[in-house]
């Protein structure tokens, strides 16, 4: 009860702004990066159970491309795959596990909100799938959170708590300063090839989690 609750304030309160502005942002890295293509193959790991971003990415960019091939992979179970797939139509849903053994290569892989739930304590973790999607993907774009302070990392949890708890998605302890994310990327044999940091996801009036520092998009490469 407690979960639903949460969930239709957040809705109520929200309405989407993230989604509809991170998609926004996206789309546009999207059309640029693949400008001179007129079929191009999207990954988005770590899709969750809401995959309202990346619908919204296929509606934003349908029109420019020939063929768009979307592919969405997370932890799911079989029951919510089908799901999934039922009600998604211009996507592909599957197990991320999957992934391993597929040969498909990708134009973009996105990874939005993702890292810092694996936890910022397994670095080795997220540096092991920073390594397989650059094998994967020309491009990696991540979007994630800065943290500067035991403030800041008390907004973001509690942004993460009114977002995801209601998901069953572990809140994070801690997130990435700006020294340790840019260590990751070199561990990881990639080099930031765009950054778009200061972009606001949230309405001004929100301004006690709105904060644009507190939110970085970084495009990776090889």
């Amino acid at each position: 009860m407690f979960k639903l609750i949460l969930k239709k304030l957040r809705l109520t309160i929200l309405s989407h702004q993230r989604e509809r502005n991170l998609a926004k942002i996206i789309s546009k890295q999207i059309l640029l990066l693949t400008k001179n293509k007129s079929e191009i193959n999207i990954l988005d790991y770590g899709s969750g159970f809401e995959p309202l971003v990346i619908n919204l990415i296929h509606k934003n960019i349908v029109n420019k491309y020939n063929k768009i091939n979307i592919s969405c992979c997370d932890y799911y179970k079989n029951n919510e795959i089908n799901n999934l797939n039922k009600k998604n139509k211009n996507i592909k849903f599957f197990k991320i596990e999957k992934l391993r053994s597929m040969k498909n290569k990708y134009d973009i892989a996105i990874c939005a909100d993702v890292l810092h739930h694996v936890g910022i304590e397994n670095l080795d973790k997220i540096k092991d799938i920073l390594r397989f999607l650059r094998n994967k993907s020309t491009y990696i774009l991540i979007k994630d959170h800065y943290e500067y302070s035991i403030v800041s990392r008390c907004i973001l949890r509690f942004m993460d708590f009114i977002g995801n708890y209601y998901n069953g998605v572990i809140i994070p302890k801690k997130y990435f300063t700006k020294d340790l994310f840019s260590t990751v990327v070199k561990k990881s044999n990639l080099k930031i090839y765009k950054i778009i940091d200061n972009y606001r996801y949230y309405s001004k009036i929100f301004l006690f989690f709105s904060n644009p520092k507190l939110h970085f998009i970084k495009i990776l490469k090889k």
